[in-house]
């Protein structure tokens, strides 16, 4: 199994980086595949409705990233929160990658604050993002709050970040659950309908 690891940072080093690391090396400790997307160090260029599979764009930007999330199982998907929002890369994000790549792939939300803050990230995704890509976000999500605080290696130096730890923990069982799950609905075929590719409005 493949988990890939969106991580949402416009800043080449980030904090919203070293949790997409740490929930990476908790993945691998269960024996699970892991690719990272840190789009601080490679942002991709603003979605236009002119990116086609036969541009520069295409060749030289999307379509190792293409390839990659077609053959994940799953995602973490890690955002900072900027002024109350999800960041704008991923966003965009969203905008490139849609039905084939993340289509009835489960997903698990992680939110990054520097104070205490980080739901309205996760409200915002869950709403707004799923509808064309088909993206399956589970019920489960993080919240790393004064993530500066946190996983920052070594054993736990709070009672905080012992239960931040132990919760991923917990949030990528049940992720790799439902990718084993959800394997088999899409290749029952059920899910996919010229017809419907988008979802209703």
């Amino acid at each position: 199994m493949k988990i890939g690891i969106i991580v949402a940072s416009q800043q080449k080093e980030s904090q919203s980086a070293k949790v997409g690391a740490f929930l990476a090396s908790k993945l691998k400790e269960m024996s699970v595949e892991t690719w990272t997307l840190d789009l601080g160090k490679n942002p991709l260029p603003f979605y236009d409705s002119t990116q086609t599979e036969s541009n520069s764009v295409w060749q030289g930007v999307w379509k190792p990233i293409d390839s990659e999330l077609k053959s994940a199982e799953g995602f973490v998907v890690v955002t900072p929160e900027y002024g109350g929002m999800a960041s704008p890369a991923i966003k965009n994000f969203f905008l490139h990658a849609g039905l084939v790549q993340l289509g009835h792939k489960p997903a698990l939300l992680a939110s990054v604050s520097a104070a205490r803050g980080g739901a309205f990230p996760i409200h915002e995704l869950r709403a707004s993002s799923y509808k064309n890509t088909k993206i399956c976000y589970i019920p489960e999500h993080l919240i790393f709050r004064e993530v500066e605080h946190l996983v920052n290696g070594g054993e736990p130096v709070s009672q905080e970040d012992s239960y931040i730890r132990e919760r991923s923990v917990f949030a990528l069982k049940i992720l790799i659950a439902y990718a084993n799950s959800l394997s088999e609905i899409r290749e029952s075929g059920v899910v996919y309908d010229a017809r419907f590719r988008n979802g209703m409005s």
